[in-house]
């Protein structure tokens, strides 16, 4: 089991039609090849233009300035600040996104797959999220995209948008870790939410992205299944970031049902944008069962401060299908329709 850290994502058929439209979309070997023949073509023009106007007109230039020395300083003619405000700033030989704050910088210069940094205060869960153009590619690597098997590094989902402000993200953003022991401190801590206890201590997730820093209020955290095979024939499909504001409470509320403690002054709202940690449990299989917690962002206005006084374990939650034949116990929801089905 020690040689067990992360089992393959499970792609579901929304999935596939996501990663199929996202390769049809890809540049081929010949556009890349032309777009850099006629970036070149450009910058060639922009320094024969410069060396142009140098070798023609700084004289006349020069007569200008002269004619006009007493000029009025109280008129701004040159803005400074508005020119180096212009220029792409740089590190490393990297351009840095328009708006990224400047914490970012150093660890974009290294890697531009940086998108944030997630953090729980008092745990180990304190670390840069990278987002890749699929959800294997960090699976077995590092920060520096070396092949690495026991990687800390945490992703998001491919098809996240991690937008310039907190109204353009999407509306479930996902980021994957994996399952490492509680003693390497890493996301076999998200499984210590199944403790209302523990929940009462951690209530609050940091995740900062690349453009501005954000609270997130923790509402849920429940052991289910990836594949249908091991729910009964049934798939929540929890890992999708295309819940509208339509489905938003009613999605919430499968999570709610499968979550092993219940907060009711978190409450949810149409218009709230939610995070997903997702990794996964082997308590009831090697593979295909995740632990996952559930966070809503704090909205404008509203204190980061959670009241946790009216916590309470939840004896009722729903599990997998696998783990009630386990139990040699009845599944009571399964007749009970699951969200999307």
């Amino acid at each position: 089991m020690n040689d067990v850290y992360l089992d393959s994502l499970h792609n579901s058929a929304e999935d596939l039609g996501d990663i199929k439209r996202a390769d049809a979309a890809k540049l081929s070997p010949r556009d890349k090849r032309q777009i850099v023949v006629l970036a070149l073509l450009d910058a060639a023009v922009i320094v024969f233009i410069g060396l142009y106007l140098m070798l023609t007109g700084s004289a006349d230039i020069y007569k200008e300035i002269k004619k006009n020395a007493a000029f009025d300083p109280a008129v701004d003619y040159y803005n400074v600040a508005d020119a180096f405000a212009a220029l792409t700033p740089t590190l490393n030989a990297v351009s840095f996104p328009e708006g990224m704050q400047q914490s970012f910088r150093a660890l974009y210069s290294e890697n531009a797959d940086t998108v944030g940094w997630l953090k729980i205060a008092g745990t180990g869960i304190d670390g840069v999220v990278l987002q890749a153009e699929d959800n294997a590619f960090y699976e077995r690597r590092d920060f520096y995209k070396r092949d690495d098997k026991r990687t800390r590094v945490f992703f998001a989902d491919f098809r996240n948008y991690i937008g310039e402000n907190a109204a353009s993200l999407s509306k479930v953003t996902i980021l994957y870790g994996h399952h490492l022991t509680a003693d390497e401190r890493i996301w076999a801590e998200l499984e210590n939410y199944k403790d209302p206890e523990y929940y009462k201590t951690h209530p609050v997730i940091e995740f900062n992205t690349i453009y501005g820093n954000y609270k997130w209020k923790v509402f849920a955290c429940m052991i289910t299944s990836s594949s249908a095979e091991k729910d009964g024939g049934n798939l929540f499909y929890y890992w999708n970031p295309y819940v509208t504001d339509e489905q938003t409470v009613a999605f919430c509320t499968e999570v709610l049902n499968r979550s092993w403690f219940v907060n009711p002054a978190v409450n949810i709202a149409a218009t709230d944008k939610l995070l997903c940690l997702s990794t996964c449990n082997y308590e009831i299989s090697m593979e295909d069962i995740r632990c996952v917690v559930f966070a809503r962002l704090v909205r404008d206005g509203e204190s980061a401060e959670v009241d946790v006084s009216g916590t309470y374990f939840n004896e009722d939650r729903r599990m997998p299908q696998l783990w009630y034949d386990q139990q040699g116990l009845a599944n009571p929801y399964i007749n009970t329709p699951v969200f999307g089905q």
